[in-house]
């Protein structure tokens, strides 16, 4: 992940801005002060000056609105340097959610709604650096997200079902199913961790555990990807959907911990296999009704071998080379 404002030089005066495109339908701009501090800038040409009250408290993060001559230029400010990943990803959302737009006329409003929302996320949480079995866990996830339940249903549709990140017992739920998703890394005896006993005890009429099997890969393979790679993937698709849609991909992003990190583009990853079980009656697992009275949580692991006789798949799983 390159730094955009490494290559922009500590002004003496004033400050030194680089445009993020000329393409893109508003004049956005990554800069840097005479301080050293990194900027984003949004210059407003035609708008007025949002009011004060309208912009959001984002801890580390000042806003300065600076007119000149009845130009308006909206100047976000990174206080610490050392934060400048998280401040990057604001941007980055920040440049997505308005690169549709038709023209800048709109942009005013979605920038500042963007905005607001970071707010909210950031109030809740900030996000942590996922281990290395978050970091799969969250692979497959996203993979069966693109491969599977697009192919099927289309992006408005897969990304509402996305449940994973808010709590729920299941990744996924559609059409009257529920989805556990599961990234293994092979092995002599492969196995995946079941985290909570609910996982494996859908309440919906029919369930599934999906496990997709991944290696590491070397940089030069062509179909490699990292994690930040395989976001921005999906989010290049996502530029073409509805904007609820692009927001709850964000938000579920966010609550599943993930926000831009050099250390994400250290790791290439080689998707090699998904496979489907059906949870039927006797599927191996621990059922709810066996936990005795005070247990309050149960993990375990399963072995994807005793799993073979249950391997099926819903009527709109499409195989994937």
């Amino acid at each position: 992940m390159s730094n955009p404002w490494q290559t922009i030089t500590q002004p003496h005066i004033d400050f030194n801005v680089r445009r993020v495109s000329e393409s893109h339908p508003l004049s956005l701009y990554w800069g840097r002060d005479t301080q050293g501090r990194y900027l984003f800038i949004y210059d407003m040409i035609g708008l007025p000056a949002p009011e004060k009250k309208s912009l959001p408290k984002l801890a580390g993060i000042s806003f300065v609105v600076a007119i000149e001559n009845s130009r308006v230029k909206l100047v976000l400010i990174l206080n610490e340097i050392a934060n400048w990943e998280l401040f990057y990803s604001i941007c980055t959302d920040l440049i997505r959610a308005t690169s549709i737009l038709d023209d800048h006329i709109g942009g005013g409003s979605v920038f500042l709604r963007r905005l607001v929302r970071w707010q909210e996320f950031l109030k809740r949480k900030r996000p942590e650096i996922l281990s290395p079995e978050e970091i799969k866990g969250l692979i497959g996830e996203l993979l069966f997200l693109q491969e599977k339940l697009v192919t099927a249903f289309g992006w408005d549709e897969a990304v509402a079902s996305w449940k994973g990140p808010e709590g729920a017992p299941q990744d996924f739920s559609i059409q009257e199913m529920a989805i556990e998703v599961k990234c293994q890394s092979g092995g002599s005896t492969p196995t995946v961790r079941i985290t909570s006993a609910e996982q494996l005890n859908p309440q919906l009429p029919e369930g599934f555990l999906v496990v997709f099997t991944i290696s590491s890969a070397d940089k030069e393979q062509a179909e490699a990807f990292t994690l930040n790679e395989l976001v921005d993937r999906i989010r290049r698709q996502l530029e073409i959907v509805s904007e609820t849609t692009r927001e709850r991909f964000e938000e579920m992003l966010f609550l599943a911990d993930y926000a831009i990190r050099e250390e994400y583009d250290e790791q290439k990853y080689r998707r090699i296999a998904a496979k489907c079980y059906q949870i039927s009656e006797d599927f191996p697992r621990i059922r709810l009704s066996t936990i005795p009275a005070g247990v309050d949580r149960v993990s375990y692991s399963l072995k994807l071998e005793q799993c073979k006789p249950f391997e099926t798949s819903p009527t709109w799983w499409e195989e994937t080379l």
